[in-house]
């Protein structure tokens, strides 16, 4: 048989779960082997046995068969035959096997990796029955730690590097478990784990974790169960473990799942394993309780996991959107969740919008007239009548199970919403791929592994009764930012925001650098907005204040990562933890918009070299960013990469401007000024004294409100200062507001000037450096700073008086 043949009946990745041809593929599996070598030196049973082994198998419903070594022609065809799908092994000697292991041994052992994995795959290239091939499997913690996980990472990549060059259609995966969690495998199809837990809220809240890992890829159980022992008791302990662990992986939106293992007949090496009882069936293969567990849970899918399921309405709002309107409704109208409505808000579209939808007999279209997203959206959740609001981009499309994981992420009563991960459709092309992997995209922010600060509003749901409370999306939201306020509104009425990581849709990303920096240049006019409602949720540069941590599921996480292994190396789960990369954060985000002023000032050095240092520094600094992003930057080529780096400069420089151009309307235009108190007696240095006619946190709330309406920059305190707020009167002072309830009945309150001393420090080196080329210049430079200072001291003096006499 032409192994290398092209066939095209064969498993594909379809987001996070697989696929064969247009349907979904139910990957059912168990573990098959290894055995005792037979007469060929395979470790397979016999043909007469593993023919009535897939037969039972078959019966039993699976439909992927998992081996640790590549499977004979034989056994091939008989998976043909039975209609079961082959996840192949390739084994090799690996690291375990060296003691002390010279670099010549590593460069040994990564030949010989190469040479099976490259063996392995050209004699299961092309071959439909074969589902994947696993690279290794379950390389020792303690190993990975002697040779260095980098080390190990790398090899495994090359490896699969390998399986592409022979095969680019097979599928490439690794047999990895908790206690080297840590390894970057960026480079897999999917990830496969190998997880034993035996309590169910372990698995259920590890599962979350392993989707973290995975992004945007499936994640597959390689092996799991539970040893039975030799007792009948045991064997029934077996069946109810296996029953809720496959219940969990279903719940949990694992792709696959590999039961450990079909029978006791066993062997490792050269000798028979006697002493675990992890099989589905005995060494006989007379069947254990644990196979009819099996059985019924491989005839599930997650519909089978609820009786009732609430009522939900999709609500898709559309404006001019003839482009993607109806792939969003093909998707969507196809969905078998039993209690489903879909409801698209006509947001007065000019374009073949509303006739398209019209097509759709499933689809209950709303027409309105153009008002933003924000109002349309509200109009589709009073419109609909379902329990669950879940709202769908109509530049996006469901996944088949998509409903059913929003519906399980509301798993307790204080859970108000939920959603989930949004990727990129593969079709889109390499334009669209590099902007899903560029900063500012709409991305989740999680606070634990399924608790959400944020979903972005092309995948969020929410509960109905929860939005009128809150009283939905706010309307001067119109393009952008109202998902952000919506979350941080529902959060603060006291409701926790769920996130499911299998309830996924594509999200066609922007297709062109130019389309990109627009819609930044829309979501920087939409923070401006959001600043000014939720001003304690931002930093004093303007950018959000996240409690949680951003996940992109598509692009991978970058940089050196720590990771805890335990004292010796002993711990069971061994995970690695990113840096957030804070300062690398600020230099993208303050650095680049300053840059971007400073560049101009180049011309200023035509009157003196010195004044041309500024514009030297950005420059300088703008190319080490730009080789950082590059290193930084996900291995898919130099020229992903290049490009890449582009959007990561010119993201902040294009997103800060139209912030900062919108920040001062969208503060005066917040509703809800809270009044101020009069003053009752000016005191010095700018102090004065109000009745206490609120709390003095309330108090000290409004007066710092107000102060921002007027323009200026507040940061509320953090707890650790001895003030109650900073306010930025000019780059070189800052005014920090002090409150104190005395005498009894009154509060006094002043703003303390002070100097900002890296700002003055910078600023002096700067006019010292034009004095050394121009002492004229240098001296006017000194005084205009000496001015700023007496100026903002001045203005801070008279602020409250005048803020408050205002009032």
């Amino acid at each position: 048989m032409d192994r290398r043949s092209v066939v095209s009946d064969r498993v594909t990745v379809d987001g996070k779960f697989f696929a064969l041809g247009r349907e979904r593929f139910p990957f059912r599996g168990v573990t098959y082997g290894t055995f005792a070598p037979r007469a060929d030196g395979y470790r397979f049973p016999e043909r007469e046995v593993v023919k009535q082994d897939f037969a039972q198998l078959r019966e039993a419903g699976f439909t992927v068969v998992r081996t640790y070594t590549c499977p004979p022609d034989d056994v091939l065809d008989l998976a043909a035959d039975w209609d079961l799908r082959v996840l192949a092994g390739a084994f090799y000697p690996d690291w375990r096997y060296l003691v002390d292991g010279s670099r010549r041994d590593h460069r040994r052992v990564r030949r010989e990796a190469v040479a099976e994995v490259r063996e392995t795959a050209r004699r299961l290239a092309g071959h439909e029955q074969v589902l994947g091939l696993s690279i290794g499997n379950e390389i020792p913690a303690d190993v990975v730690r002697w040779f260095g996980a980098d080390a190990i990472a790398r090899t495994l990549r090359e490896l699969v590097e390998v399986v592409r060059e022979e095969d680019p259609a097979l599928l490439a995966t690794y047999g990895n478990y908790p206690t080297t969690e840590y390894l970057p495998l960026d480079a897999l199809d999917f990830l496969t784990f190998n997880v034993f837990l035996e309590q169910p809220d372990d698995l259920r809240r590890y599962l979350t974790r392993l989707h973290h890992l995975a992004g945007d890829r499936p994640l597959v159980l390689g092996e799991l169960g539970l040893d039975a022992d030799t007792t009948a008791a045991g064997e029934r302990r077996q069946a109810e473990v296996l029953d809720w662990q496959l219940e969990t992986a279903l719940e949990r939106g694992v792709a696959g799942s590999c039961v450990f293992a079909f029978t006791d007949d066993w062997v490792v090496g050269d000798a028979r394993v006697d002493d675990w009882h992890f099989g589905l069936t005995r060494a006989d293969r007379s069947p254990r309780p644990a196979l009819a567990v099996a059985r019924k849970w491989n005839e599930r899918t997650v519909r089978d996991l609820r009786a009732d399921w609430p009522r939900i309405s999709v609500v898709v709002c559309a404006y001019n959107a003839e482009a993607t309107i109806d792939e969003c409704l093909v998707h969507t109208c196809a969905l078998d969740y039993p209690d489903l409505e879909i409801v698209v808000v006509d947001d007065g579209s000019e374009d073949a919008t509303a006739s398209i939808a019209a097509r759709h007999p499933r689809v209950r279209l709303v027409k309105a007239p153009h008002a933003g997203l924000s109002a349309a959206r509200n109009i589709g959740y009073r419109a609909a009548t379902g329990e669950l609001i879940a709202y769908l981009d109509s530049d996006a499309f469901p996944a088949p199970e998509w409903p059913y994981y929003l519906a399980l992420g509301l798993d307790a009563p204080e859970v108000g919403g939920v959603g989930g991960p949004n990727v990129p459709p593969a079709s889109d092309g390499a334009a669209a791929e590099v902007v899903a992997a560029a900063p500012g995209g709409p991305v989740h922010v999680l606070v634990s592994d399924d608790r959400a600060e944020h979903v972005p509003g092309c995948n969020m749901a929410f509960r109905k009764d929860v939005l009128e409370q809150v009283g939905g999306c706010q309307v001067v939201f119109t393009s952008a930012g109202d998902d952000v306020d919506l979350c941080w509104r529902v959060l603060d009425a006291g409701w926790e925001i769920g996130f499911h990581p299998a309830a996924l849709v594509w999200h066609h990303r922007r297709g062109s650098l130019r389309a990109y920096l627009r819609q930044q240049r829309g979501y920087g006019r939409s923070e401006a907005l959001v600043e000014a409602r939720h001003p304690h949720r931002f930093t004093a540069a303007g950018t959000a204040r996240w409690g949680g941590r951003i996940y992109n599921p598509v692009a991978p996480l970058a940089g050196r990562q720590r990771i805890y292994r335990g004292p010796f190396g002993s711990a069971p789960y061994q995970s690695g933890h990113h840096s957030d990369g804070h300062a690398l954060e600020l230099a993208h985000q303050l650095g680049l918009p300053a840059a971007a002023l400073a560049l101009p000032t180049a011309a200023l050095g035509l009157l003196a070299p010195a004044l041309a240092l500024p514009a030297l520094a950005a420059l300088v600094l703008t190319a080490v960013l730009y080789a950082v992003d590059v290193a930084r930057a996900p291995r898919r080529g130099a020229a992903f990469r290049l490009r890449l780096a582009l959007h990561q400069l010119l993201q902040p420089i294009v997103r800060t401007a139209a912030r900062a151009g919108q920040q001062r309307a969208a503060r005066r235009a917040a509703p809800g000024a809270a009044p101020l108190p009069p003053v009752l007696r000016r005191l010095p240095r700018g102090g004065v004294l109000v009745a206490e006619d609120r709390t003095r946190a309330e108090l000290a709330g409004a007066v710092l409100d107000g102060v921002r309406r007027r323009g200026l920059r507040v940061a509320a305190a953090t707890g650790w200062d001895d003030h109650d707020g900073t306010l930025y009167m000019s780059s070189l002072l800052r005014g920090e507001l002090i409150t104190s309830s005395h005498p009894a009945g009154y509060v006094q309150l002043r703003v303390r000037g002070c100097v900002r001393r890296r700002a003055l420090t910078a600023g002096a080196a700067l006019a010292g450096g034009v004095a050394l080329a121009s002492p004229t210049l240098g001296a006017v430079l000194a005084t205009a700073q000496l001015g700023t200072i007496v100026f903002a001291a001045a203005r801070t003096r008279r602020l409250l008086p005048n803020l408050l006499g205002a009032a």
